[in-house]
């Protein structure tokens, strides 16, 4: 890993691309990324979709809309935001193949036929991976795709669809969609992941495996690793403090003092833990990503305002706070 880069590089990097892939373990920030990276493309000019398969609407929520639709909205100029719902990319998959979307939305979008898509393992995930990669790589209505995935667990198997297509079929439109989709996703000027992981070493641990396992096993490139929720750095410790009871007849400073310790030692421990963390990746010799870190918001998020104050926070992590 490489946390050297600054982030204002690493962003211009990954705005280069069609299509992102956010993807982490459940609770780690994945959506608050994947909005965070669509309003830093749509600064740099590019028109961006994020596109999410969240059943709630987060997405909607942090970037000032009420909800989310199954087609492309306007949250801010340059910045469209969409559910993906596999029913309707099965159905808009049928469409390009048919060249009718009324043929299509006859044939896939009853109740019998759904019921019977339904049983085939895995078409539910190309369905959703093609509609995401058709509308980055295919069309021309935006730039780029933000895609909110998949958590970490599913996404091996998610990217690797296409793969299990190629050696199971030679015919078809599938096969031929999956050829197409494979070499995009091989090729890191087009397609790269972005993993989302909590400061924690074991937890980053498992993330730097999953990134191995990308490059190697499915030839998906990993444009960052973004570590989210660190606590601020640079607060003394003033556990052993203790203050004139004359002065503080109510223990309101010591309270004060009590709070400031345990966020300066827990922001110590997380920044011991990513240091240790790095370490180990170049020990194993996966040198390779750049590192970002979001900074802990502790308010949560109530609109566009909270997530351009974490985007202005953004950092290297601070090796050197110890």
């Amino acid at each position: 890993m490489d946390p050297s880069r600054s982030p204002e590089s690493v962003l211009d990097d990954l705005a280069a691309r069609q299509l992102l892939i956010v993807s982490g373990k459940g609770g780690v920030g994945r959506t608050t990324v994947a909005a965070l990276l669509g309003i830093a493309l749509a600064r740099r000019g590019r028109r961006v979709l994020v596109a999410t398969v969240g059943p709630d609407d987060r997405l909607a929520w942090m970037l000032g809309q009420r909800s989310l639709s199954e087609s492309p909205v306007a949250a801010r100029p340059g910045l469209f935001i969409q559910r993906v719902v596999p029913h309707v990319c099965i159905r808009e998959y049928g469409g390009l193949v048919l060249h009718s979307d009324r043929i299509a939305a006859a044939v896939l979008d009853n109740g019998p036929m759904r019921r019977l898509l339904r049983t085939i393992p895995g078409l539910d995930d190309f369905a959703i991976l093609g509609k995401v990669w058709h509308e980055a790589v295919r069309d021309n209505n935006v730039d780029a795709v933000v895609f909110d995935g998949p958590a970490t667990g599913h996404l091996r198997y998610c990217l690797g669809i296409p793969q299990a297509i190629l050696r199971t079929l030679t015919v078809g439109p599938l096969p031929r969609e999956a050829r197409l989709m494979q070499d995009s996703l091989e090729d890191p000027r087009s397609v790269q992941s972005v993993l989302v992981g909590l400061p924690d070493r074991w937890p980053l641990s498992e993330l730097g495996e999953m990134a191995a396992a990308l490059r190697e096993e499915l030839h998906v490139g990993v444009g960052a690793v973004v570590v989210n929720g660190l606590w601020p750095a640079g607060l003394p410790e003033l556990g052993a403090v203790d203050p004139d009871p004359e002065q503080d007849p109510d223990g309101a400073v010591a309270r004060v003092f009590a709070a400031t310790t345990v966020v300066a030692r827990q922001a110590r421990r997380q920044r011991e833990g990513v240091t240790a963390w790095l370490e180990s990746e170049r020990a194993a010799g996966r040198a390779g990503a750049p590192v970002l870190a979001l900074p802990w918001h502790w308010q949560g998020f109530t609109g566009v305002g909270d997530l351009e104050q974490v985007l202005a926070g953004l950092e290297r992590p601070d090796l050197s706070a110890r």
